[in-house]
């Protein structure tokens, strides 16, 4: 057989129980794989790689080197009855990090997070203060970071809502795999969904004309996620535009230059964060409500690691409701007793930078060495409000090709799942997700920090 079945498995294993005996969900997709054999597997992998490749599904490590991005297309199934439990929470999230971010911005006291917090967070804007965005939304476009538990319990580990990334590797990877290993979905009712028809809808909301002008803007071809900036906005139907395509007229609207005329600009879909850098007066017409912004400026304020601790008391306080996802429990450290317990029980717990992201500034403790450990409790120690430390958390593995051994092996998974939110306050969670691979011997999934990604079907 492919699979060793004998050798027992990770207990939380999606596709092998421990003692490797198939979990019912996934019969047929083993079943499809021992058909085609190793050595077709291999081949087809191959295929699909040289077709990553070509459509060049890329994602840049650093200012020297795109790579195609690394993908085990053997698809993650996620049953029905678990995501609608997944879907319903995130969207709950956003409703209440929404309803937040307009009281922090246009209320007269926010009265969730401490102001202290608030006022040390790196991406707060005191300067939109009593600035209302379009019909109030502040979070159009929304990712969140999962991981599984097991028992379809689903634990968020953080938020990200300043420029969520990774729908279009959610997308590409299963279209792909699809299109190179079709015999993996024989026996499944997978569940669609089509982004194109929800941001269309979440345009047009914000606007005030029905068919809006807008325009993706990219931070150049070589940014790290340009393969991402240019499917949208083929899939959208919009122009991809560079700072040096858009200007602001004299009227103060926004304008992009065309070869066959210049036009005006009702929504900018952005994909960079210094405005200013990229569209000298974006910021100014933005704020004298000229143009829209997706995401709206000031939403980075939930991005902060310490922030994301007091998000089920805006379900709360906003919507009057228990939260329905549970959060990884997190550590405060500018709290002497939390600081204390968090040095005292160092090799077994998480710290994360508080504006980290793309897997930057996560420290997995258990995973380190003594010395580099010392050196982070010694940094926690002078600089506790720079951290907060969470609980290290044995989640989910799934199966992962090899294809030059041609042998199945264990990886850490987490999911990004994607939702948007339109002018009406209705909220679209696209099934199925991001699934992020770590490296071996690592539980870091991020695409920036090495990791890989995977199919993801949400199955009937």
């Amino acid at each position: 057989m492919l699979i060793d079945t004998t050798t027992p498995m990770h207990v939380l294993n999606e596709c092998l129980a421990a003692d490797g005996s198939v979990k019912p969900v996934y019969r047929n997709l083993m079943n499809s794989v021992e058909s085609l054999g190793v050595e077709e597997l291999q081949r087809r992998w191959s295929v699909a790689k040289e077709q990553a490749a070509l459509d060049a599904f890329t994602f840049m490590l650093d200012p020297r080197e795109f790579r195609t991005v690394p993908t085990d297309w053997m698809p993650r199934l996620i049953p029905e009855q678990d995501w609608e439990v997944i879907s319903r929470g995130v969207a709950q999230r956003l409703k209440a990090i929404n309803r937040f971010l307009l009281e922090l911005y246009c209320g007269e006291q926010e009265e969730v997070v401490p102001p202290d917090v608030m006022y040390s967070c790196q991406y707060y804007n005191p300067e939109l203060q009593d600035f209302r965005p379009a019909r109030d939304v502040f979070v159009h476009v929304y990712g969140i970071d999962l991981v599984h538990m097991g028992e379809g319990r689903y634990v968020i580990l953080e938020d990200n809502l300043r420029i969520p990334s990774g729908i279009s590797y959610q997308m590409k990877s299963t279209e792909i795999g699809m299109d190179v290993l079709p015999e993996m979905t024989a026996g499944y009712d997978i569940v669609p969904y089509d982004i194109r028809a929800a941001y269309h809808e979440m345009f047009a909301s914000l606007c005030d004309t029905p068919d809006p002008v807008c325009v993706l803007l990219t931070d150049s071809k070589y940014g790290s996620a340009f393969f991402e900036h240019r499917y949208l906005s083929e899939l959208l139907g919009i122009p991809l535009v560079e700072g040096s395509d858009l200007y602001v007229g004299d009227n103060g609207r926004v304008w992009g230059r065309a070869m066959d005329g210049d036009f005006e600009v009702d929504l900018v879909y952005r994909r960079v964060e210094d405005l200013e850098l990229f569209v000298p007066g974006l910021t100014e017409a933005y704020l004298d409500h000229k143009v829209v912004l997706v995401n709206a400026m000031g939403t980075g304020a939930c991005d902060d690691k310490l922030v994301f601790l007091w998000v089920p008391d805006m379900i709360e306080r906003y919507l009057g409701e228990n939260a329905i996802l549970e959060q990884a429990v997190s550590y405060d450290l500018r709290l002497p007793a939390n600081r204390e317990y968090v040095l005292q029980n160092l090799d077994s717990l998480v710290l994360k930078t508080r504006q980290g992201y793309g897997g930057l500034g996560v420290f997995i403790l258990p995973d380190l060495d003594k010395g580099y450990r010392s050196r982070l409790a010694q940094q926690l120690i002078e600089q506790p409000q720079v951290f907060i430390a969470q609980e290290t958390l044995d989640f989910s593995r799934h199966l992962v090709f090899d294809e030059l051994n041609g042998e199945f092996e264990e990886r850490y998974i987490d999911l990004r799942v994607f939702a948007v939110q339109n002018g009406n306050g209705e909220v679209t969670v696209f099934p199925g997700g991001l699934t992020r691979v770590s490296e071996a011997n690592s539980r870091v999934t991020n695409n920036s920090s090495g990791g890989s990604c995977k199919p993801s079907w949400v199955v009937r």
